[in-house]
């Protein structure tokens, strides 16, 4: 896994023998015994008395090479000589991605910055005209021409530090993110939901919405039992990603977090799991729970910096 579906046009019988480029129909990051491991692909457009040609890819490696990052804002830093959608950070990136030959970007969210320097409405068309700079930015394409991206979710695409769950500016802020984002990622987990997973080469994801279903951070104490970062849901399937046994060939679960899961942050610690840290511990016991010979890592954004940390199991 993934398998992607491709299509192409055939000549019709005693015409030109020239066949027309592959076009994506689909593509499916799991499969279970659920449906007998098939998928359904639709294929549109279409035309009567064709032919047409059918084809699947399914990566077969033990390796696997991708990207993550978070946090972007045209024109920063500021520079009144440059465009004043131009990204900095893209050209850096272009001028890796040939180089690392990655298959995918993993965004952890921030993608765009709707109340940075300062908010300009809160209906659907201010936060729309926000991810139409940033695809309209002329370093854009040199960052995704060759580099599928897929999404979580944080709180500058809602409002700073969010924790209202889907109170207002939430329905605004999410049509946009609906429209640009989750219809570019792998299916959610269940209809309807903001939290994704899926299955590439040797290593399976789970991508956590920590801000739809999170208890205000401010309402009870960081240790209480009655306080959730994800929901009862996305932690009962979470904790099911982990405790499940992966197809063959697969070593490595990625736990993908918007917010920083480690305490290594004393600045805005209230927004982050150092906050809830009832449910982190719940994670963890499941993590160290994995079996033996499958590598656990969540990667995280938010924090303009990088740092590593380590959680080993307690001792005995």
């Amino acid at each position: 896994l993934p398998v992607f579906v491709s299509y192409r046009d055939l000549p019709a019988t005693g015409k030109s023998l020239v066949e027309g480029p592959w076009k994506p129909a689909g593509k499916t990051y799991w499969l279970s015994n659920e449906t007998d491991f098939t998928f359904t692909v639709t294929i549109d457009g279409l035309q009567p008395s064709s032919r047409y040609q059918q084809g699947h890819l399914t990566p077969t490696t033990d390796k696997l090479t991708f990207l993550t990052s978070s946090c972007i804002k045209p024109r920063f830093p500021y520079n009144p000589l440059t465009h004043p959608l131009s990204m900095p950070g893209f050209r850096h990136l272009a001028s890796w991605i040939p180089s690392l030959k990655a298959s995918f970007m993993l965004f952890l969210g921030d993608f765009i910055y709707v109340d940075v320097p300062r908010r300009l409405g809160s209906d659907p068309e201010t936060y729309r005209r926000e991810y139409r700079q940033v695809y309209n930015s002329p370093d854009w394409p040199s960052v995704s021409e060759d580099l599928p991206w897929t999404h979580v979710l944080d709180d500058h695409e809602i409002a700073n530090d969010w924790d209202g769950n889907t109170t207002a500016p939430y329905p605004a802020a999410i049509d946009p993110w609906r429209l640009y984002h989750t219809s570019i990622n792998p299916s959610p987990v269940s209809p309807g939901a903001s939290y994704f997973q899926f299955v590439h080469g040797p290593a399976s994801f789970f991508l956590m919405d920590t801000r739809r279903y999170r208890s205000p951070s401010q309402a009870l104490p960081a240790n209480s039992t009655e306080k959730s970062m994800l929901g009862p849901d996305q932690l009962s399937h979470l904790l099911s990603f982990l405790s499940r046994r992966e197809p063959e060939g697969v070593k490595w679960k990625f736990i993908i977090s918007s917010i920083p899961f480690t305490r290594n942050w004393r600045f805005g610690s209230t927004d982050t799991w150092a906050n809830y840290l009832h449910e982190r511990q719940t994670v963890l016991e499941a993590m160290w729970s994995v079996a033996p010979g499958t590598g656990i890592v969540i990667l995280s954004g938010d924090r303009h910096e990088f740092a590593a940390t380590a959680f080993p199991p307690p001792e005995g």
